[in-house]
């Protein structure tokens, strides 16, 4: 077997960065000797076995003479991407490869083969190389290895990825990072057109409004209704307070409105969407019944939020409201967009700012049209109000429709926004 100085062994950029256990390597060889030569081509530069070359290079540190060459297998009849091909598969092969230089030499081989090989064409007979003859050579799974390619290329665009620990979730974080930047390129693209300038405002009975938009037209909603007053004449949100008409009507009322409307919100809500209905802690129960009744699933835990302060002075006797529930609901199932608690502590808006009775931050909702939808996506509210659920889609780079029947709080949205009164059918498609 031929031998070569270690001095004249050239090592190239490589693909392995990280080297485990060469000690135990160079004991091994000192023990028992190299089993197998490294490779180098007939310029010697290493094809393959680099760490066998890094065990002696730390065997000629403890005696310089007897270490001073290594056994060589000289191969001149490669080319430079066979050179490529050989250093990748024997890599791939051993199991101390970081999962970061595992997955970028899969994808490189990937590569290399389908330069030797021609690229294979999906619903063609060739003989070209696809992501299975990949599998094959690697001895694994077609599933794995793509995953593992896909994730070499992902790490190119998104470089933070490198930090996971490991390769499941790397590549879970991919795929949210490229849902998320599909989803900014979509908005960009949608902001340029103005689709987000001009929020649909509707004056009108939300129930009217909804039988006359299509069917499955909105892709989430997020509202608070009325409870406990007049929902036919007013949409002061406040919960038992004197509304502009004078009119304050029981649960029966209430809630017979509510389930016309909670109808026609699943008519017009796309199948495998979201809801939120913030509600009373003591509808609870009736609301759920009704949501039900009309399709929507309905998580049976209520999400709280937490408003930092209470409602009301305290009278000494009982504890002060700082807390307002609300429902999530869906029309089918739909993942969300990340992993929440249940619990929102978001201060509320400052009494001096507020423009509606029972205006909710824009923050909090924000944050629930981020989780239940997407860029572009269709935001609707029956039960507008101050309009903040209005201006937080469009914050979000969402569509927004907002219904409200009262005329004064209609105008203060108007001019929040700049909004209008488009026609109802506007909205249907």
């Amino acid at each position: 077997m031929a031998k070569l100085k270690l001095a004249e062994i050239k090592v190239d950029s490589r693909f392995r960065k990280k080297f485990v256990e060469i000690e135990a390597l160079a004991s091994s060889i000192e023990k028992y000797g190299l089993l197998h030569p490294i490779v180098v081509d007939e310029n010697n530069k290493l094809i393959a076995g680099e760490r066998r070359l890094r065990a002696h290079l730390l065997l000629n540190k403890k005696d310089p003479v007897k270490y001073d060459k290594i056994e060589v297998k000289q191969r001149s009849d490669l080319s430079k991407i066979e050179k490529k091909e050989i250093e990748l598969e024997e890599n791939i092969q051993r199991d101390n490869f970081t999962w970061q230089e595992e997955v970028d030499a899969k994808a490189e081989l990937h590569k290399v083969k389908q330069k030797i090989h021609g690229e294979a064409v999906k619903g063609h007979a060739s003989d070209g190389w696809g992501m299975r003859d990949t599998a094959a050579a690697l001895g694994e799974a077609v599933g794995t290895v793509s995953m593992d390619i896909q994730l070499a290329r992902g790490i190119k665009a998104f470089p933070e990825l490198k930090k996971e620990k490991s390769k499941t979730t790397a590549y879970k974080k991919m795929k949210q990072l490229q849902t998320r930047a599909l989803e900014q390129e979509l908005a960009r693209r949608m902001k340029d057109k103005g689709v987000f300038d001009l929020p649909n405002v509707i004056n009108g009975n939300c129930i009217e409004v909804m039988s006359a938009m299509a069917q499955d037209s909105v892709d989430l909603i997020l509202t608070d209704p009325p409870y406990g007053i007049d929902i036919d004449n007013s949409q002061i949100f406040g919960r038992h307070q004197a509304t502009q008409t004078g009119f304050e009507d029981g649960d029966f009322e209430t809630f017979d409105l509510l389930d016309k409307a909670i109808a026609q919100m699943y008519r017009v809500l796309r199948p495998d969407r979201h809801m939120y209905m913030f509600c009373a802690i003591d509808k609870i129960a009736t609301l759920v019944h009704l949501l039900e009744k009309h399709g929507f699933w309905v998580h049976k835990m209520p999400i709280i939020w937490d408003k930092g302060s209470g409602s009301y002075p305290s009278q000494g006797t009982t504890f002060v409201h700082s807390y307002e529930p609300f429902l999530h609901c869906m029309k089918g199932k739909r993942k969300l967009n990340g992993n929440p608690r249940d619990v929102y502590p978001i201060k509320r808006v400052p009494s001096n700012r507020k423009v509606h009775p029972t205006e909710k931050p824009t923050e909090l909702l924000r944050d629930l049209i981020n989780l239940s939808s997407m860029a572009g996506e269709t935001v609707l509210d029956p039960f507008a109000g101050s309009g903040s659920t209005l201006q937080a889609a469009k914050e979000t780079s969402r569509q927004a429709i907002g219904i409200e029947l009262d005329q004064v709080h209609y105008a203060t949205i108007c001019n929040r926004l700049g909004g209008n009164d488009e026609d109802v059918s506007d909205v249907s498609e």
